[in-house]
């Protein structure tokens, strides 16, 4: 018995001090402009490991309007260090080069370069040309206060530790 309780002490112990899994995060293109005049504006969603986007609201706008589209699709095998987007048939694209990998834990990522086609126009890289994302939780990063879903198990790892505690009381009595 006394070894069950040790395990299932641990295991509460562990399971309510891990950190839960992290929301989705929201992207915003920062000042990406090219050469040719357009600009590419809007957000995108990526889940928490960065390998899949769950949503894009992108347009394409400018001067070089057979280069300006609204995003019909993004391209999820260029995560986390390229960003694909593109119309539905892909006869108008942007390619944007990442100068680090975009993080589950969102912030500023820097865009090192990229493109605008048909036509080609090359981004016009500034100080504050990047992406900045912001988890679901609103930006707020995690902090020693756990989840709610991680409290049942902190609540039964301390209740544990006190009928371990209360027998050897109990026993040296």
């Amino acid at each position: 018995m006394k070894t069950i309780l040790n395990a299932l002490l641990a295991l509460g112990l562990l399971l309510g001090s891990s950190i839960n899994a992290m929301a989705d995060i929201t992207w915003t293109l920062s000042d990406v402009t090219f050469d040719n005049g357009n600009q590419a504006v809007g957000t995108f969603t990526t889940d928490d490991a960065i390998t899949t986007f769950l949503s894009f609201s992108i347009d394409v706008t400018g001067p070089a309007s057979a280069a300006a589209f609204t995003a019909a699709q993004m391209t999820d095998s260029y995560l986390p260090g390229e960003i694909g987007i593109a119309n539905a048939d892909f006869s108008q694209y942007v390619d944007l080069s990442l100068a680090a990998p975009l993080t589950s834990a969102g912030g500023i990522v820097p865009i090192a370069g990229g493109f605008d086609c048909p036509g080609c126009g090359t981004l016009l890289v500034n100080a504050d040309t990047e992406v900045i994302g912001v988890t679901g939780d609103g930006g707020i990063e995690p902090t020693a206060a756990p989840e709610p879903s991680a409290v049942p198990f902190l609540a039964g790892g301390v209740i544990l530790m006190g009928m371990v505690l209360r027998r050897k009381v109990v026993r040296a009595i």
